[in-house]
């Protein structure tokens, strides 16, 4: 079951979308389900139908051997077609379509839906749990779709005005990831709530993992500070412990004050647990288990030799933070499931019986077909060639490049033509883009006709200089671990021009997001090869690894010392492909070193399958790494552009965990900016920033305002911090969303009057308009 529950492959064809009508090349559906069902394990489920008896409430049922290798659409329509035959209201069958029902089933009280319909029946997480129990029969339910009442769109009109961004749009995707990752993140905010401390949350004292310094304890008197305790009129000043905790102070102050209660106007029956301490003129309480010198506003009044003043306060309510009940039901991490190789493999099967073909078969390169260009607008300078490069890469690595011929850059520009990259399909790691870039030069600095496969698009000239005008990205594994396939129509971006604002442009140029303003952006046609069936990127199996169970000789002590210059060199040094081939080779050396990681995970060639296959086996020996102290500068590193594979970025999260509140404050911004660089936009970072996010009101705070400024200013990553923003809204409580909505109203009001004060005396006042934020 651990085995099944970890499984991470997504299993749909692509789903394409006419994207533009003007366009006279538009992308086309295609559907890689297959119409007949051949069986290699049939699986008893119980379909509960949304249909009765007449004289009877008791619900239809109808018991089918499934086949284990269909998809959940095959199986609703064999659902559909025998409910059509046997049940008494076949009426009702025939009037609606399956596609209008949800399938869902029960795993320990919680309903869970089955919700991709191209996934296999025995890759399910239902049908895992149901051996587990030893059910011999499960159960499945069939459950209407019910229209959005008139309280959830109006709430949802809420979270895209909180936004900035309305997340259900998808006007300008060419799949339904986004929609896909909307859904996937209602688990774990699920669990987060469920683990949440409605307590803490509510109140989130503002606390330090780090010890007390030698200089601020020179300035304690005996290890003892004065408080000052206020409660309506009266105030009190004791004196209490460092060391004390906010509950031993409030027993000590109530002991104390046990025969003055009226002068606070307390009634007898109160006592200390009814009370909080909280910070005079501040919305900051002082609670919870840490001693008083862990506190951020003590440690601060210690430093600056300031009095510390407390309100004696009731608790807010922490009905407050009442969350709005999911209109989703959950879905299990199983969902999207492709499988092993062995089960997807091709080779010794019947061709009648495949339903998905493992990419691990496909050994003829990759390839894709350049159609052609165009744009509404042209450049002013008409003496232009232009010519398309055609780049596979994997984070920063560049696996392949290829470019087309030149042609004179006009309206529109066609091509036709295959570009074959000397990759095969089979090395294609997840994450891995298919960049293509507009290159532009002037025509009289070319001599000689481009060949697809050639350079000579640069020109013989050695004063010619190619300019990059516009370029996109297209992840060729998507987001259920599919080979994309057949044609696409994509909106380019702009290469930013001299005195135009630069933004984040590396960063940038690893989208794989689309240019949303269609009407006036540059298009490129193109195609990729079509398949009958699904080509799904298998899960790599745990094997063994002769080479990591085999004893290795000693190292000779010269190469030894060339590795620990190699590991103590500058992050920033390029590493020379003799230094990467000597870490490859001692990998299992350079494991023992933490440091070492990125520079060893950099030499890994990422467009080999049988070395990724071997990168995956040595992280699964990392002992070294899980044992050795956090250090958050070396974690960030596998963080960066350089590293797109979720693996790798996973074991960095998963080190990040054990940082306290605090610390996740100090380095929210990086972890915010490197979002940017995950493949895709569920991820193990996007969830560790929801997580710490509805743990803390704190984090949760400048998480909200980093992620809007992005949505407001970043075109280029809008649906993905829209998508991690709506999930953090959905759960941080009614009196955040009110806060948030104030805030959000206070900016719009700050930037209404600056662009009035900017329009009244443009020349006087040196106002830039800085947009929504």
């Amino acid at each position: 079951l651990e085995a099944g529950m970890a499984l991470e492959n997504y299993d749909q064809p692509v789903v394409l979308r006419d994207e533009n009508k003007r366009r006279r090349r538009k992308m086309r559906p295609h559907s890689a389900a297959t119409s007949n069902v051949f069986s290699m394990e049939l699986i008893p489920i119980e379909f509960i139908l949304p249909t009765s008896h007449k004289n009877s409430k008791v619900p239809d049922t109808i018991l089918l051997e499934i086949a284990g290798n269909c998809t959940v659409e095959q199986m609703k329509a064999q659902v559909w077609m025998n409910a059509i035959e046997k049940s008494h209201n076949s009426d009702f069958y025939h009037r609606l379509s399956p596609d209008q029902f949800l399938l869902q089933y029960q795993k320990k009280g919680q309903w869970y839906e089955i919700y991709d319909k191209h996934q296999v029946i025995q890759t399910l997480d239902c049908i895992m749990y149901w051996k587990v129990l030893q059910k011999t029969v499960g159960k499945i339910y069939i459950i209407q779709k019910q229209k959005s009442s008139e309280e959830t769109v109006e709430y949802q009109k809420k979270l895209n005005y909180l936004i900035g961004y309305d997340v259900t749009d998808v006007s300008n995707v060419h799949d339904d990831e986004l929609e896909f990752t909307r859904r996937r993140l209602v688990t774990p905010r699920m669990i987060e709530l469920v683990k949440r401390d409605a307590r803490l949350y509510s109140m989130d004292p503002w606390v330090t993992s780090m010890p007390l310094s030698e200089h601020l304890s020179k300035k304690l008197t005996s290890n003892n500070i004065f408080i000052i305790i206020h409660k309506g009129m009266t105030s009190h000043t004791i004196r209490v412990s460092i060391d004390d905790t906010p509950d031993e102070v409030l027993q000590s102050f109530f002991t104390k004050m046990a025969k003055k209660k009226s002068l606070l106007d307390i009634s007898e029956e109160h006592s200390e647990q009814d009370f909080v301490l909280r910070v005079c003129g501040r919305d900051e309480y002082i609670i919870g288990n840490s001693p008083l010198k862990d506190f951020f506003y003590i440690r601060q009044c210690i430093k600056s030799a300031d009095e510390i003043h407390f309100v004696l306060d009731l608790p807010p309510d922490p009905s407050e933070d009442i969350v709005q009940k999911e209109e989703w039901p959950l879905v299990d991490d199983c969902t999207g499931v492709t499988g092993y190789h062995e089960q997807l493999t091709i080779e010794g099967k019947d061709h009648e019986k495949i339903f998905t073909i493992s990419l691990w078969d496909c050994n003829r390169k990759f390839r894709v077909k350049i159609i052609g260009i165009d744009i509404p607008v042209l450049p002013r300078n008409t003496e232009l060639i232009v010519f398309v490069e055609a780049n596979i890469q994997h984070g920063q690595q560049v696996l392949s490049q290829r470019r087309t011929s030149c042609k004179p850059f006009t309206e529109e520009v066609l091509w036709n033509t295959w570009l074959e990259f000397d990759i095969k399909i089979k090395d294609l790691p997840k994450g891995a883009l298919l960049n293509l870039q507009i290159i532009c030069c002037k025509a009289q600095t070319v001599s000689n006709k481009g060949t697809p496969h050639a350079a000579d698009a640069t020109g013989s000239d050695s004063k010619c200089k190619n300019q990059l005008l516009y370029y996109v990205n297209l992840l060729l594994i998507d987001h259920r671990f599919l080979l994309r396939q057949g044609e696409f129509v994509l909106h380019m971006w702009k290469i930013p021009g001299k005195g135009e604002e630069q933004g984040s442009i590396n960063a940038d140029k690893l989208t794989s997001a689309t240019n949303p303003d269609k009407d006036t952006s540059m298009a490129i046609s193109l195609s990729l090869d079509k398949y009958c069936h699904p080509v799904a990127l298998p899960k790599h199996k745990s094997v063994s690894d002769p080479e990591l169970d085999r004893a290795r000789s000693e190292m000779p002590n010269q190469l030894r010392k060339q590795l620990e210059e190699i590991i103590s060199t500058d992050p920033l040094h390029p590493l020379t492909p003799e230094d990467q081939e000597l870490m490859w080779h001692f990998r299992y050396e350079v494991m023992k070193h933490p440091e070492a990681y990125p520079k060893l995970l950099n030499s890994v060639k990422w467009g080999d399958q049988e070395m990724v296959a071997k990168t995956y086996q040595l992280l699964n020996k990392r002992e070294a790494w899980d044992d050795c102290s956090l250090d958050v500068g070396l974690t960030i590193q596998l963080l960066d552009c350089n590293f797109s594979d979720e693996n790798v970025r996973a074991m960095a999260v998963q080190k990040l965990e054990c940082l306290q509140n605090d610390e996740v404050l100090h380095y929210l911004l990086q972890l915010v900016q490197a979002v940017k660089f995950e493949p895709y936009h569920d991820s193990a970072l996007s969830r560790f920033l929801l997580k710490r996010a509805l743990r803390s009101k704190r984090i949760g705070h400048f998480l909200f305002w980093f992620l809007r400024s992005e949505i407001a200013q970043s075109m280029h990553y809008q649906q993905r911090f829209a998508v991690i923003l709506e999930a953090y809204l959905r759960g941080c409580g009614t009196a955040m969303l009110n806060d948030f909505i104030k805030q959000v109203q206070t900016t719009e009001v700050l930037h209404k009057v600056t662009m009035e004060i900017k329009s009244v005396s443009a020349e006087k006042y040196d106002v830039t308009s800085q947009g929504k934020c």
